[in-house]
């Protein structure tokens, strides 16, 4: 599939209100338990970027996997990051 790369962009994504809800989130739950987004990466074993990346909406579809990872670093369940 030549020419199609990473993920949709935010403009052409359905879910930007979602992406919204899950950055402030994540935000406020690494920050409860003071964490720097590199900690956390760390935590999760994904790179910094990508938290960077989710913290600031300009992931709007971030990976299941990827979710479920940080969602594991910060002890909350997927329905608690959803929240």
């Amino acid at each position: 599939m030549a020419g199609i790369r990473g993920r949709r962009k935010r403009s052409e994504s359905r879910y930007t209100a979602e992406a919204s809800r899950l950055a402030d989130r994540l935000r406020q739950a690494r920050e409860q338990r003071d964490l720097t987004q590199e900690q956390l990466a760390v935590r999760a074993g994904v790179c910094v970027s990508t938290v960077r990346k989710i913290e600031r909406s300009e992931v709007v579809e971030p990976g299941y996997f990827t979710i479920v990872a940080i969602a594991r670093a910060l002890d909350l369940s997927l329905a608690e990051m959803e929240s």
